[in-house]
């Protein structure tokens, strides 16, 4: 009777905690749930329960006001830590007779019976559960499991705990953390300068309360002139301006970070403006504007943006490009950039930028762009103009070129680029998008890019393809066609982090 007591106990304590704990064969599986704080909206739209835990589903809104096509209105999300293996259920009001869950490349296919999808997870993802399209999804967030946070009344932490909090500015400083628990809504925007800075925590930072260009401080997070830096685990909502931005760091970490920030125009993701040595992994970003932009604003002396690998991550723009390089190139020069094992989920020209595409190379004022590359990136392309005249927007654009925003108005160079295991699905009307390769002249001329495998609603395109244009200073321009298993000979770039 004692230990029946017992049992019946521990089980109240950690149901009243949000953690539970179920034994699998000889593992076990762990969920952890955050209550939300009183004051916050929450979506209307969604039940979600994991392994029988209620999750909090907040909303987020996108930036026009009228809330149809194309960018599809309010939209929801969630989240959780587990461990194990989980049985996810998700209750709508929202028609489930055509439910997709993107990523395409997890294979999740839900079981629907009346109002509720159901499906297992066996490890942390980022997923968009879309019964409409881009109606309305519900994103989820799937964490591992957190480990060792920081206690509070630490001197060196900046601790909020679970609840609304209204700091406004969050001014970081050497050796300091800044810690959002689960549960915790902090609305202000965080400046951080120095070294050897941790922002982490299971907590949502939002910006929402300010309007464009009118926050707290330049960006939701500001890393300026910052070295050893790592940040991981929250979520980043509805920025002012662009979301996360680094200003001429050094040995930047970035891992399992949430971007929702699509309510106005320039949500940018993340600037990495003269920075280098910078991980980004195992990421979530959707934003009105690019969701990942190298740029140079000469920080730091000019200093060259070198050293960035981008992998594992899930992707969503709006309105513009889904990577930009170079539209700002006040820098010695942009080299390195790694991009791997990436999944674009949404991505359109059909609205916002004269220059949309998911991928443009665009250096300018003389500077040299080299050694990019782009693998394993799994792109679903979205509805596109029907208006001929703007039928010129691309899916991959290497072109040195200058916009409005550069100081110098002249091109720039472009050296050693590589695009394998490319693949484009999602419209089909997204068939007639471009690829461009394209030299001004001889001294802003591209040299030695590499297309391989690159490959749209199931047909591989080659040199001879209809939408593809080469044209100007190039040379060494390849496209190869390699069948599965062939041995890897693309040229060889040494990734910046193993």
């Amino acid at each position: 009777m004692i230990n029946s007591m017992l049992r019946s106990v521990a089980l109240t304590l950690l149901l009243s905690a949000g953690l539970w704990t179920v034994a699998v064969g000889a593992a076990q599986t762990k969920v952890v749930s955050f209550a939300s704080p009183a004051g916050v909206e929450l979506s209307g739209d969604y039940e979600v329960r994991v392994n029988g835990q209620s999750l909090a589903v907040y909303t987020a809104p996108t930036w026009q006001p009228d809330y149809a096509a194309p960018f599809g209105g309010p939209y929801s999300f969630a989240s959780f830590d587990f461990a194990g293996r989980a049985e996810v259920c998700v209750t709508t009001r929202k028609p489930l007779e055509h439910l997709t869950i993107l990523p395409q490349a997890k294979g999740i296919k839900p079981r629907v019976d009346g109002a509720t999808a159901t499906f297992s997870l066996e490890r942390p993802c980022q997923l968009s559960i879309e019964p409409e399209g881009k109606r309305g999804p519900l994103l989820l967030f799937a964490n591992p499991l957190e480990s060792n946070p920081p206690p509070p009344g630490d001197p060196r932490v900046k601790y909020f705990g679970p609840g609304l909090h209204k700091p406004g500015a969050i001014e970081l400083r050497s050796g300091e953390t800044l810690y959002l628990a689960g549960g915790a809504v902090v609305k202000g925007g965080v400046h951080a300068t120095g070294t050897n800075i941790t922002i982490r925590g299971r907590g949502i930072l939002d910006g929402l309360d300010w309007a464009r260009f009118k926050g707290p401080n330049e960006t939701l997070i500001d890393l300026d002139r910052c070295s050893n830096v790592t940040v991981e685990g929250i979520i980043l909502k509805d920025s002012w301006s662009w979301t996360f931005n680094l200003r001429g760091c050094r040995e930047v970490r970035v891992r399992n970070l949430k971007i929702c920030s699509a309510r106005c125009e320039n949500n940018d993701g993340i600037d990495i403006c003269n920075s280098q040595k910078v991980l980004i992994e195992d990421t979530f970003i959707r934003s009105d504007d690019d969701c990942i932009a190298p740029k140079g604003f000469g920080y730091a002396n000019n200093q060259a943006v070198d050293d960035l690998q981008v992998r594992r991550c899930v992707l969503w723009t709006d309105r513009a490009n889904v990577w930009r390089i170079g539209c700002e190139c006040r820098a010695e020069a942009m080299r390195n950039l790694i991009f791997q094992d990436i999944d674009v989920i949404h991505f359109s020209s059909a609205y916002g930028s004269a220059y949309p595409a998911a991928i443009t190379l665009q250096p300018a004022e003389d500077m040299l762009l080299e050694k990019v590359r782009f693998e394993d990136v799994r792109l679903h392309a979205d509805e596109q103009p029907r208006d001929e005249r703007k039928r010129s927007k691309f899916l991959i654009e290497v072109r040195p070129q200058f916009t409005q925003w550069a100081k110098t108005k002249t091109p720039g160079r472009i050296r050693n680029c590589v695009f394998k295991n490319i693949s484009v699905q999602g419209d089909e009307a997204f068939k007639w998008g471009r690829i461009q390769v394209s030299g001004p002249d001889p001294q802003h001329s591209v040299k030695d890019v590499t297309f391989e495998n690159v490959v749209r609603f199931g047909q591989p395109v080659t040199k001879d393809s209809p939408e593809v244009e080469v044209s100007g200073s190039v040379k060494g321009i390849e496209f190869r066609l390699t069948p599965q298993g062939a041995p890897r000979n693309s040229p060889a770039l040494k990734l910046p982090h193993g």
